[in-house]
């Protein structure tokens, strides 16, 4: 008998306890909600994450943004009348810009944070016969950016009539392939140092042209492609110590088991 009473006693206890802190909870939510009702915005403040070498937007730009130029004044403003959606969809609106989620603090700071984008190519848009097109930055999944006027990253450069006016994006099956090369090339430290642009044709065959020597790479439409880099690596272990940088004008990768050299 004395066990189930002390049975009944710690079950009550564990009811006590969370009923306890249920309350509490409710009572944070409520006296948060309460406080921010009474606090005023002292101040904006961007946080940016990159992951380029350096970032591609301003903070004073998305600051200029938030505020559109500075018509909007949100200083002195109570927060409760702030609309933090609308401030992340005015920053979403800038073409670089991956991610924004907008907060407020307890000493009346917005806290704006945002994520760029980090580009994996870059297309020269103007070699297409459109002096009028502008460059664009390549995502990882396909997107075109537009380009910053702060900071041009070293990255890859592509450019031809594969990235002609009514392209944009990378979405279909033959961008999507693409953007596999453009990685491959990206994550493999001799290639990236190696090759220096890449001309993609209509039909989406690619030509690379290399950072040493005059011999373009006709690597054909990019697939198999880790097979078509190990007969690029057999042409520049073995060819070019025996016949040096400057001999031939292209290197063929495109037929099945061979590597085709051409003066």
């Amino acid at each position: 008998m004395a066990l189930l009473n002390t049975s009944k006693w710690a079950l009550i206890k564990r009811l006590i306890s969370l009923i306890i802190l249920l309350g509490m909870g409710i009572a944070a939510v409520i006296y948060s909600d309460l406080s921010y009702n009474d606090i005023k915005c002292t101040g904006i403040v961007v946080k940016l994450d990159s992951e380029n070498e350096r970032p591609l937007l301003g903070k004073k730009d998305i600051n200029n943004v938030v505020t559109e130029q500075g018509t909007r004044y949100y200083v002195g403003k109570y927060l409760q009348n702030i609309s933090l959606h609308q401030m992340e969809e005015r920053v979403k609106r800038i073409p670089l810009v991956k991610s924004c989620e907008a907060h407020y603090d307890f000493s009346g700071k917005i806290i704006i944070s945002v994520k760029e984008y980090s580009p994996i190519a870059r297309i020269l848009r103007n070699t297409v016969g459109d002096s009028n097109l502008s460059d664009q930055y390549v995502t990882q999944d396909g997107k075109f950016i537009g380009t910053s006027p702060l900071f041009t990253p070293r990255i890859l450069v592509v450019s031809g009539a594969f990235f002609k006016k009514n392209r944009k994006n990378l979405s279909d099956i033959k961008g999507k392939h693409l953007i596999q090369l453009f990685e491959f090339i990206n994550n493999n430290e001799f290639w990236r140092a190696q090759i220096s642009q890449l001309e993609v044709a209509e039909d989406g065959g690619v030509v690379m042209i290399p950072t040493l020597g005059i011999t373009r790479v006709d690597f054909g439409l990019p697939i198999n492609i880790d097979t078509k880099f190990k007969k690029l690596a057999l042409f520049y272990k073995k060819i070019i110590p025996n016949k040096g940088w400057n001999t031939y004008r292209w290197v063929r990768l495109k037929y099945k088991n061979q590597v085709i050299c051409d003066y």
